[in-house]
Formats: structure tokens, C-alpha cells, sequence
């Protein structure tokens, strides 16, 4: 910076009068630009530096002092030489952390870093400004035990119970397998909290044990980290031939704690539990609830969660997603942050479409067979090559996922299997005969449940037969419908899904935070209309939906086939109210309509005008 000629000379005559004897004096000048005076106090006072400090540069060209009680790093002892006026152009000059001599600066461009050189070991090191120190916190990833250690310390995982009580407020029934998720979410939790390296999980507990809030203990594990890394060697100048980066390398793998292999493993006499995955089936017939399960356990997790369809998936090489996507999908969930997609859930939606056929032996089976049997790595843990970011896979540009810690829940309708089940317990299915000549494989035992299902018997009787034997499942089950043992095997936990009654149904209407009665309602008050349901209606709608055999999915076809003149008739009309009851539901009777007074026609011109200009107001308030 430049500085005005008469403070220069008045700050020279004032330190020569009061006494500073120097050979060589460098002034500077640390006023802002822009200023035509500078005024200096009558006397400046000099810093006799006998402590060590860490300098770094700050923003506007000052210099701080960043103190501290002891770095745990060597690279972190930069120290400045003990004197009254410094050397060098930065005002200060730093020793080297191999040896110890004092450092000399290199003449660079560059405003931001400074660079130093050490004149006895030829080590080159970069000192880091204040800014840059910033923009490396923000930008460094954090490692998996730090996000867990992070995440335990702010906030607890949720009970089980807190989790089932989340999920009863939109799905209705199925108690057991809501309890099943949301034991494996809670243990899903704390398997990961386990599996840390011992070192992180004691440093997590003396954290807890301490008295600070969440923000300090943030607050004083990054200032730990970066407080005393000013220091930066810049490795491949040296007159050694290191290659560019090695010793940071070196540094981190010192820190990295090894496994224990070899002899260390035979001599030693405490060992850590690992815990393992129990991975989870879900079976319930179609409507039942299995995919909402999934998609409301989505919304309520700190961990990333996939759902994908198994559909879709082919062998490696065939037209279709190959099983890598599965894992790219809970990637891209997770941010494209490995680490945080390591400890996910993946949700496999219709897993029984990828049973395999008999009778096709000849051929590949690339959409059954193949897909399960890719599936078994990925299932039981293996590192899966990823393709990156906006990136093909053909390019080669992947990168390595665990999922080791990764927890997969597959769900699937699995219809005929009551079958199977009853030919296994040599039991009469509602008085027909079990047929001796009936095939293995979905798609005979769907054929099966087709045959035998007839409109004469009861429907509610029927229900409770398929559930009572879906109870008994076993995975011999699952083998005779056309999965491969190696794939039951890695599913451990079978949980059956009981099929929807009136009552339910009736619950379904009306309970869950998105239930279909108020949708339709809230489509009604958008233009200034309401929808009345009458308890025997609702029932009469649940016995049709049951009839159809579609369960919860059923609900909604019938509300639409019900109330399509209504939304035809009600738009830009007087009616203010639309009744339904059984008679309606049944076909007997057209739905009620209670109109307003009728107004005369230059008052219903302009009511119309205003309600098409305020019609967005209206629908906000029907949200709300």
C-alpha cells in the first residue's frame, strides 16, 4: 500500500525522537484505500514478541494471532522469531516444523498464501490465510464416523415407538408390520453407531458425557481440526523427489486406524462385536398398504432412503436398469455423498415379478432368474461400482459403494402363495380339493388362485382363509414360488400383510392425514361447494371396494365413478352442498343438491367475474 510522504516522515521523526534504534526500519501502512490522511497517534508502541504464536493473514491485510493451548499435529508448530520488528515482508517470519530454523519467504504473486522455505531441510510449505482456512472447512466432506458422531450428539435416534406412532397417523392396520419397520429402523441405528472404529465411539461417548450443547460441541471439534493446520508442505520440490501430495498421504494414513490382520488376530483376546443386517420381506395381497408403508417411513428417517421398482431390472448387458441402479438411486438421495449412502435403506418394491419361470430352461431367464441372482452381493454386502454424477456408465467414470451397512426391505403381493401354503399342510381351500397337478412357479400359482377364486363364495370368508395361511408362510414357500434359496436366505425376516376388511376400509375413507373423503372435499371448497358423506354410504362404498378385490386402491375408482356429475355440475353454479348416501352409492338415486337463492341476472354476471379472479385465493384456503 502507499502512504502519504508527510505520515511517513512524521512516523520516522517520532520513533527516532522517543528513542528506537534500528539499522533498517520498513514501514507500513495499514490504513484503508481510499484515505488521504492518516492520522497516528503521538506515540507507537512497540511489541516485544516473546510468545509463540501462529500467524496467518487476515482479509484486509492485518495480521491476527491465533493462540491456542497445544496443536496435536507437527506440521502445526509454526512459531515466529522472537525480536522487535520482524523480517521479511509479511512482518513476521516462521520456523519450520521438521527442524526448527527459521523460514524465509518466497517471492510469489500470489496475495492470498504465502509461501516459505526452509534454508536447512529445502522443505517448502504454504501458510494459509484466514479465508482459506474457511473455505476448507466448509468444503471438506465429512467422513462417516464424523456424520454419525455429529448425528448422535445432536439428536438421539427414534424410539420404536415414536416411529409407529408416526406411521399409524397414515396407514390404517397392519400393527405388525408397522412394529417390524420400525424395530428395524431403531436397530438399523444403532447397528451403525456400532460398527464405527473403537476410536470415534469413545470419542462420541466422552462428547455425551460432557456438559455442551449440540453447537459447542460443533464449534469445538472444528476449531480441534483446523486451529493449528496453518502449515501446509507443499511435497515434490523437495530436493528428495517425493511425488506431489505424498507425505499428506503418508499423514493420513498414520491416522486411519488399521484392522487388525495376521498373528494379531490369533494372539488377541478381546474381540469387537459386529453387528450384522436382518434384512425384511414384506407379503400382503395388492392395497394392503406395503408401498405407503414405505413411502410415509421415507419421510420420517435422518438416513437416505430409496424405493425402487424390480420391475424394470435386467441382467447386466440386457435392455433395462441393471441392479446398480438400485444403489445409484439411493446415491442420488443421499447428495452423491457415499459415506451418508452407505448407511441407507432400500426399499424393492414388487419383488415377486422377478421369480423365476419354469419350463424356460433353455432360454435365459434375464428379467427372474438373473435379477435375483445379481441381487445376492448387493443384499449380503460387496463394494458396487456406481456410475458418477451426470456421468454414463460406458464411460468407466464410477465410484465404489459398501452396502455392507445398508439395510433392504423388499415387499411384494406374491398372489397364489395361500396355495402353495395349503398344499403344504395337505389342507381344503373353502371346500375345493387341492389339484395334484398343479405347477411350481408364480405364474402356476397364480393360475391357481385365479381357477379356484369364484364369485359364489364368500368374499369375507375367502379373506380370512388367505390370511390365516399367509400366517404359516415359510421360506420353502417362497422357494416353490420361483425364488432361489440363496435369495430367501438373505431375507430373514418374513413378515405376511393381512388383507383390508369393511371396517378398515371404512377407516381408510376418513382417519389418515390424506384420506380420500377429505381430497375430495377440499376439491368441493375450491369452488365454494361441500361434500357430505353419510356413514351408511361410506360403508356401502367399503363393501364395493371389497367385492373388487383391488383393496384401498379400489376406494378411489368408486369416488370418482360417484361424484363425476357432481364435479361436472358444481363449477360457476349456485349449489352450495353435494349429499351422497347408500341409495347413491348403489345406483338407486342421483346424488342431492342444495342450491342457493337465485339471484337476479346482472348480480350473477358480476358474482361469477369476482370468483374467477379470486378463484386462487379460494383454493389456497381450501389447502389451508
Amino acid at each position: 500500500m502507499s502512504c502519504p510522504c508527510t505520515s511517513a516522515a512524521r512516523l520516522f521523526l517520532t520513533s527516532a525522537h522517543r528513542g528506537l534504534s534500528c539499522s533498517r526500519i520498513q514501514l507500513f501502512c495499514m490504513s484503508r484505500h481510499g484515505l488521504r490522511e492518516t492520522h497516528l497517534p503521538p506515540r507507537v508502541r512497540v511489541r516485544s514478541f516473546s510468545e509463540t504464536a501462529v500467524c496467518y493473514a487476515a482479509k484486509d491485510g492485518t495480521t491476527k494471532d491465533g493462540g491456542g493451548d497445544g496443536g496435536k499435529k507437527s506440521i502445526s508448530e509454526g512459531k515466529r522469531l522472537s525480536g522487535s520488528g520482524g523480517s521479511g515482508k509479511g512482518g513476521s517470519q516462521l520456523r519450520c516444523p521438521k527442524c526448527g530454523d527459521p523460514c524465509t519467504h518466497v517471492e510469489t504473486f500470489v496475495s492470498s498464501t504465502r509461501f516459505v522455505k526452509c534454508e536447512k531441510c529445502h522443505h517448502f510449505f504454504v501458510v494459509l490465510s484466514e479465508t482459506d482456512s474457511k473455505k476448507g472447512l466448509n468444503k471438506e466432506p465429512e467422513s462417516a464416523a464424523e456424520a454419525v458422531k455429529l448425528a448422535f450428539a445432536q439428536k438421539p435416534p427414534p424410539p420404536p415407538k415414536k416411529i409407529y406412532a408416526y406411521l399409524d397417523k397414515y396407514v390404517v392396520g397392519q400393527s405388525y408390520a408397522k412394529k417390524v419397520l420400525a424395530v428395524a429402523v431403531y436397530n438399523h441405528y444403532k447397528r451403525i453407531y456400532n460398527n464405527i472404529p473403537a476410536g470415534s465411539r469413545q470419542q462420541v461417548e466422552v462428547e455425551k458425557q460432557a456438559s455442551l450443547t449440540p453447537r459447542e460441541l460443533e464449534m469445538r471439534r472444528r476449531e480441534d481440526e483446523y486451529r493449528f493446520t496453518k502449515l501446509l508442505q507443499i511435497a515434490g520440490i523437495s530436493p528428495h523427489g517425493n511425488a506431489l501430495g505424498a507425505s499428506m498421504q503418508q499423514q493420513a494414513s498414520q491416522q486411519a486406524p488399521q484392522e487388525r490382520r495376521g498373528g494379531d488376530v490369533l494372539d488377541s483376546t478381546h474381540t469387537d462385536i459386529k453387528l450384522e443386517k436382518s434384512n425384511i420381506v414384506l407379503l400382503g395381497p395388492t392395497g394392503s398398504g406395503k408401498t405407503l408403508l414405505a413411502q410415509t417411513l421415507a419421510k420420517c428417517l435422518d438416513v437416505p432412503f430409496a424405493i425402487c421398482d424390480c420391475t424394470t431390472l435386467t441382467q447386466a448387458g440386457y435392455v433395462g436398469e441393471d441392479i446398480e441402479s438400485v444403489i445409484a438411486k439411493l446415491l442420488q438421495d443421499a447428495n452423491y455423498s457415499v459415506e451418508k449412502a452407505q448407511q441407507g435403506i432400500v426399499f424393492l418394491d414388487e419383488v415377486d415379478k422377478i421369480g423365476s419361470v419354469p419350463g424356460i430352461h433353455q432360454l435365459r431367464d434375464v428379467g427372474g432368474e438373473g435379477v435375483q441372482q445379481g441381487l445376492l452381493k448387493l443384499l449380503e454386502g460387496t463394494i458396487v461400482n456406481v456410475p458418477e454424477k451426470n456421468s454414463r456408465k460406458l464411460r468407466g467414470e464410477t465410484v465404489q459403494v459398501d452396502t455392507t451397512n445398508i439395510l433392504f426391505v423388499a415387499s411384494g403381493a406374491f398372489n397364489g402363495l395361500d396355495r402353495i401354503i395349503s398344499r403344504r399342510k395337505n389342507e381344503k381351500y373353502l371346500g375345493f380339493g387341492t389339484p395334484s397337478n398343479m405347477g411350481k412357479g408364480r405364474r402356476a400359482a397364480a393360475a391357481a388362485d385365479l381357477a379356484n377364486t369364484s364369485g359364489e363364495t364368500d368374499t369375507v370368508a375367502e379373506i380370512e382363509e388367505k390370511d390365516r395361511l399367509l400366517r404359516h408362510v415359510e421360506a420353502r414357500d417362497l422357494i416353490e414360488f420361483g425364488m432361489i434359496p440363496e435369495f430367501v436366505g438373505r431375507l430373514p425376516v418374513v413378515v405376511p400383510l393381512h388383507s383390508l376388511d369393511e371396517e378398515t376400509l371404512v377407516r381408510i375413507l376418513t382417519e389418515p392425514r390424506n384420506a380420500v373423503v377429505p381430497q375430495y372435499q377440499a376439491l368441493f371448497s375450491m369452488d365454494k361447494c361441500e361434500l357430505n358423506v353419510t356413514p351408511e354410504a361410506l360403508r356401502a362404498i367399503a363393501r364395493l371396494a371389497l367385492e373388487r378385490r383391488t383393496g384401498a386402491r379400489g376406494l378411489r375408482s368408486i369416488m370418482e365413478k360417484l361424484l363425476l356429475e357432481p364435479m361436472f355440475e358444481v363449477p360457476h353454479s349456485n349449489i352450495m352442498a353435494v349429499e351422497l348416501n347408500k341409495d347413491v352409492v348403489q345406483g338407486k338415486s342421483e346424488p342431492r343438491y342444495i342450491r342457493a337463492p337465485t339471484k337476479e341476472s346482472a348480480e350473477e354476471e358480476y358474482d361469477s367475474g369476482i370468483e374467477e379472479e379470486n378463484w386462487p385465493r379460494q383454493a389456497d384456503a381450501a389447502n389451508n
